[in-house]
């Protein structure tokens, strides 16, 4: 009789060893899942980055358009000229500037 057990005995001998692997691999899951290093974590650390990357073209993007801006204002005296008149409201020597008031929305 040595070597094999009694049919109860190796019943629960599979049960005990179902319900061990069972547990182990709930525990793995819930570590793999909850940790600080776990799927749920890098889920979110990885939407963050796509996050700060969108941010990032956007910036790209607006410095460009700025750089640009500069450019023009360095380089074309239309371009300055232009863009005095519109936002200082001037005109030049026998010009009349007409600006026209927002009207009030409250």
């Amino acid at each position: 009789m040595y070597g094999k057990l009694p049919p109860s005995q190796g019943r629960k001998t599979r049960l005990l060893t179902a319900l061990l692997l069972t547990g182990v691999f709930l525990a793995t899951g819930t570590i793999l899942l909850l940790s600080r290093n776990g799927i749920m974590a890098i889920t979110e650390i990885q939407s963050d980055v796509n996050n700060v990357t969108a941010e990032n073209r956007r910036l790209e993007a607006e410095i460009d358009s700025l750089n640009t801006v500069i450019d023009l204002l360095e380089n074309d005296s239309l371009y300055m000229e232009k863009r005095v008149r519109e936002i200082l409201g001037w005109g030049r020597e026998g010009e009349m500037v007409v600006r026209f008031m927002e009207p009030d929305t409250e």
